[in-house]
């Protein structure tokens, strides 16, 4: 184990509508500066689609694709590869012409800017949402059903159909920002479903933003996103949920008097976090191990890749912890509750969502604990138990990654009811401006001070009896 002023472990993350990750590698980075992650192949349900093989700056009066040429009004950039009146093409092709049609069934209107992803004849808007069906270690097959589960039963104000598709992100950022890339070419928006580092990657993507692809998300960090045009967080940052953290430990008794720990990723992607939640804890006189709360002993910072606790837990009981803020990868964070045990002291573990206030890993502290986990955490979704019936009444859902995923549809269908005239990357974009989008499954959303839009976030306890999550309060900036 390294150290800096500050100890380190081991350590990945876990987010679903939902979860949260971990922090870009250098050579990521270095990818993403360059635009080199568009490269290759994708694939989306195990079909194979085209990367970025050209560039999608040009525009002129002649479309083009590697397979087919023809003539089109007024080129206008992108990747989706069609071709004029006249031709056909793959989804390879440099630019189209906005009155061609490719083999994606898209068929652009004149003067719409770009609308890759829309079938104007079929009246279909495809859209995808990337996600660890693979790689984070518990099951995720609720990224595949929440995306279709919304739309079978609703259309968009225009009477479009909504098309879902999830993309396998493989819970890392290369793999994320390759499928975001791919997806672009096919696909009118892109919502991410989970981890801070693959959200972080595709919202950053050279490409997304080159082909205006409006781009959604879980509030995770804000370390690089707070200027990119195409990018809009839903829920609150992990940033502006310090605050409430705090709140919610008074309200449980789990504040004065307590000692405090953090226990975090050492990313750049969890720094806006991390000293978020430092600063709110010293102005509000919060204690650690030896007087008051000190960020040279009382934070751990730990590395990307988990391999066991052993080496943490002994500092936790030594440190004689009550209370922690915990930011870290599931099955490593129940080996945590497990190891660092119930006695002498039994510690409130609670931090942002979305991370654990998720079933799946209640369950998984449960059974680490022997039942005696003590864990509240805020998360953008409510219990599915108790929610669900009021707010999607109807509908079941098999878990509460499911109702967030169908919550997060339903934000979306309110921002696309805001498009005025002809829908575009470029309206949609524009309409999310200063825009305001009510609530219901997730709390309201309000984008009149930037790009952070998150207004609220539910405490949800966990509940080893049951094995569920129970939420027990409402917690609003």
């Amino acid at each position: 184990m390294s150290r800096s002023p500050v100890r380190a472990l081991a350590l990945t993350v876990l987010v679903a509508t939902a979860l949260s990750a971990c922090g870009l590698k250098p050579e990521v980075k270095a990818q993403l500066s360059q635009g080199n992650l568009g490269g290759g192949v994708g694939t989306i349900d195990g079909g194979t689609i085209g990367a970025d093989t050209g560039s999608s700056s040009g525009t002129g009066t002649t479309g083009s694709s590697s397979s087919g040429t023809g003539t089109g009004s007024s080129g206008t950039s992108g990747t989706s590869g069609g071709s004029g009146t006249s031709g056909s093409g793959s989804t390879s092709g440099s630019t189209t012409g906005t009155s061609g049609s490719g083999t994606t069934g898209i068929a652009p209107e004149a003067g719409q800017g770009t609308t890759t992803g829309i079938d104007f004849k079929n009246k279909v808007v495809r859209i995808a949402l990337h996600g660890p069906l693979t790689g984070a270690g518990v099951p995720q097959e609720s990224f595949r059903t929440g995306t279709p589960k919304y739309w079978a039963k609703h259309k968009l104000a225009n009477g479009f159909r909504v098309e879902a598709v999830a993309i396998d992100d493989k819970y890392n950022a290369a793999d994320a920002a390759r499928a975001c890339n791919a997806a672009a070419d096919n696909y009118f928006l892109i919502v991410g479903g989970a981890g801070t580092d693959q959200i972080s990657a595709c919202a950053q993507s050279p490409k997304l933003r080159r082909l205006k692809v409006p781009y959604m998300s879980s509030g995770v960090t804000e370390v690089g996103l707070t200027n990119i045009d195409t990018y809009h967080a839903t829920s609150l940052s992990y940033r502006q949920q310090a605050p409430l953290v705090i709140k919610l430990a008074k309200d449980r008794g789990e504040f004065t008097g307590k000692k405090w720990a953090v226990v975090i990723t050492s990313t750049p992607n969890f720094k806006d976090a991390r000293e978020a939640f430092v600063a709110e804890l010293q102005k509000n006189g919060a204690q650690g191990k030896s007087g008051a709360f000190n960020p040279s002993n009382d934070v751990y910072l730990t590395d990307k890749a988990p391999s066991n606790c052993s080496s943490l837990a002994p500092q936790i009981r030594a440190g004689g912890y009550q209370s922690i803020y915990f930011l870290g990868q599931p099955s490593f964070f129940a080996q945590c509750v497990g190891s660092i045990g119930t006695t002498p002291v039994n510690p409130y573990y609670t931090g942002p969502g979305p991370s654990f206030g998720l079933t799946s890993v209640i369950g998984l502290a449960c059974t680490g604990s022997a039942n005696q986990y003590k864990g509240v955490f805020l998360h953008p979704a409510p219990s599915v138990k108790e929610y669900a019936p009021r707010t999607a009444p109807g509908e079941t859902f098999k878990d509460d990654i499911e109702l967030s995923i169908w919550g997060a549809m339903e934000q979306l269908k309110h921002a696309f009811d805001r498009v005025q005239g002809p829908l575009s990357r470029e309206s949609f974009n524009a309409s999310l401006a200063g825009a305001q989008l009510p609530g219901n499954v997730l709390p309201a959303v309000d984008y009149r001070q930037g790009r952070f839009g998150g207004t609220a976030a539910y405490a949800n306890a966990a509940d080893c009896a049951n094995r569920v999550s129970k939420t027990i309060g409402v917690y609003a900036k």
